[in-house]
C-alpha cells in the first residue's frame, strides 16, 4: 500500500489523538497524550517538528511516530523512538514509519537510537527484537489495585486529608514541592497553576495530607482512560497513606474510577512495599531496548 509521510503540523493534532486511542486500545499501562497537552509540549521552543512523522493513505492519518533526540549519551548522541502507532490493517506502514524516522535521526547524527517494549503491550518486545534492537534495562515496573477490591475503612479519621484548593493551599504546596522534590518557587508555582488551567480535565483527584499543620504528603491521579487512572503519591512520611488511599478510593469510585496504575522507576524503587501495603500488585514492567544506527 502507498503511504504519504509528513511532518508534524498543527492542524494534525486531532487526528493525532484519535489514531492513537485507536491504536492503543488493546494495550494497558498507556494511553494517547490528550490534545491539549500535545499542543503545549509541541509549541516549546525546542520541540523539532521534523522528528514526528505522520503516515496518511488516501488522505486519511492511519499512523505515527514520535521521536526525540538526546544529546550525548555514553559519547553518542543518542535518540528516542516511541513505538509506532499504527491502526488495524495497515500495518506495513509500521516499518515504513521506523525506517523513515531513523533516516531523519541520522541526519542529526544521531548514532543509537532507544525505544521501550512491555509483555503488556502486544507483539512489541518480538518485533523490536527481530528489528535488531537488543535490551537494555527495565524502565518501569508496573503495578495496579482495582478499587472495587479496596474495602474502605469508614473509622478511619479523614479530617487530615483534604482535596487540593489551588486559592488556599497553594503557598504549602509549593514549599512541599521545594522540600520533597528540589523545585525552586517559581517552577513550583507554573507547576501548580498548569494543574489548574490548562491541565485540570487530565487530573481526576488532588489531595494532600496534613500533620501538625504540615503537608507531609500529596497524591494525584491522572486519567489514563475513563475508568482508570495514574496514582502519583509523594512524602517520604507514610504515616497517613492508609487515609489518603481511603479518602482518594471513595472520590474515585464517585466518578467511576475501576483501576489505579502505578509506575515506579529504578529510582524511586524503594517505594514498593509503602504501595504493596496499600494493596497495589505487581503487574509486569516496561523495558528500554537500543539498536546503533
Amino acid at each position: 500500500m502507498k503511504y504519504e509521510i509528513k511532518q508534524y503540523q498543527e492542524e494534525f493534532l486531532e487526528e493525532i489523538y484519535e489514531v492513537g486511542v485507536e491504536a492503543l486500545k488493546d494495550w494497558t499501562y498507556e494511553a494517547q497524550t490528550p490534545v491539549v497537552s500535545l499542543k503545549q509540549s509541541y509549541s516549546r521552543p525546542e520541540f523539532d517538528p521534523e522528528t514526528r512523522l505522520y503516515a496518511f493513505s488516501e488522505g486519511k492519518m492511519i499512523g505515527f511516530v514520535v521521536s526525540r533526540v538526546l544529546g550525548e549519551v555514553d559519547s553518542k548522541i543518542k535518540a528516542d523512538i516511541s513505538y509506532p502507532r499504527v491502526l488495524k490493517d495497515y500495518n506495513d506502514a509500521f516499518d515504513l514509519l521506523f525506517e523513515k524516522v531513523v533516516e531523519v535521526l541520522k541526519t542529526k547524527d544521531v548514532k543509537v537510537v532507544r525505544t521501550t517494549a512491555s509483555e503488556k503491550w502486544p507483539n512489541t518486545i518480538g518485533t523490536l527484537e527481530k528489528l535488531g534492537y537488543s535490551y537494555v534495562s527495565d524502565r518501569y515496573h508496573l503495578y495496579n489495585l482495582k478499587t472495587k477490591n479496596y474495602n474502605i475503612d469508614k473509622t478511619i479519621a479523614l479530617e487530615d486529608i483534604t482535596v487540593y484548593d489551588h486559592k488556599k493551599d497553594k503557598k504549602d504546596v509549593v514549599n512541599f514541592l521545594v522540600k520533597s522534590r528540589g523545585m525552586d518557587e517559581d517552577r513550583a508555582n507554573s507547576y501548580l497553576d498548569s494543574i489548574v488551567n490548562i491541565y485540570s480535565e487530565e487530573i481526576f483527584i488532588h489531595i494532600i495530607a496534613r500533620k501538625d499543620n504540615q503537608i507531609i504528603s500529596r497524591l494525584m491521579c491522572t486519567r489514563i482512560f475513563d475508568d482508570t487512572a495514574n496514582f502519583y503519591l509523594s512524602g517520604e512520611d507514610d504515616s497517613l497513606d492508609k487515609e489518603i488511599l481511603a479518602k482518594t478510593i471513595t472520590i474515585l469510585k464517585e466518578k467511576g474510577i475501576k483501576n489505579l496504575n502505578l509506575f515506579l522507576t529504578e529510582d524511586n524503587l524503594n517505594q514498593e512495599e509503602r504501595h504493596l501495603n496499600l494493596g497495589f500488585k505487581k503487574e509486569g514492567k516496561v523495558s528500554l531496548y537500543e539498536k546503533e544506527i
